[in-house]
């Protein structure tokens, strides 16, 4: 089950948060505001009445283009569809706010991430060397937002 997070998701985010990102994580203040701000949002996936993985999605205003802030999904879990389902996920709400691209940033060294990203139909736009504050390249990764993504079910109750 994927749905829309919130304010009371903080401690679920953060500890996915904590698991995935040895180096480079959202401290919890940050995640805190992001959840209480209105640019980012938010979706926590379940399994087995756990929470097993998220994703975060930025809008800026009068941007037509959305950047994929975040994606984890906890160890347990990686290899069962939870990842591309998240990014499923955020692609329909990136069409259903009228954007024509996500965007996004991932370690050159994440093979995983990677892969997940270029199954899912995003495509290297650029390399940022000396990206991360250990000094790891980045890599910058695009998708188009077709139609079909803006059609996608989506759970949102506000």
């Amino acid at each position: 089950m994927i749905r829309l997070a919130g304010r009371d998701d903080l401690d679920s985010i953060d500890v996915i948060e904590r698991e995935s990102f040895p180096l480079d994580r959202f401290a919890r203040r940050n995640l805190r505001r992001m959840l209480a701000g209105g640019r980012t949002r938010f979706w926590l996936a379940s399994r087995d009445g756990q929470a097993a993985g998220y994703a975060a999605l930025c809008f800026r205003k009068g941007a037509r283009i959305a950047r994929l802030y975040s994606l984890a999904v906890r160890d347990g879990f990686q290899g069962s569809g939870l990842g591309s389902a998240l990014i499923d996920t955020v692609l329909g709400a990136a069409g259903k706010a009228g954007c024509r691209a996500v965007r996004l940033e991932v370690r050159e060294s994440n093979l995983p991430a990677r892969k997940l990203y270029e199954r899912s139909g995003f495509r290297l736009l650029s390399r940022h060397c000396s990206y991360y504050e250990d000094g790891e390249t980045a890599l910058r990764y695009e998708r188009s937002v077709t139609a079909q993504d803006a059609y996608r079910q989506e759970t949102d109750p506000l």
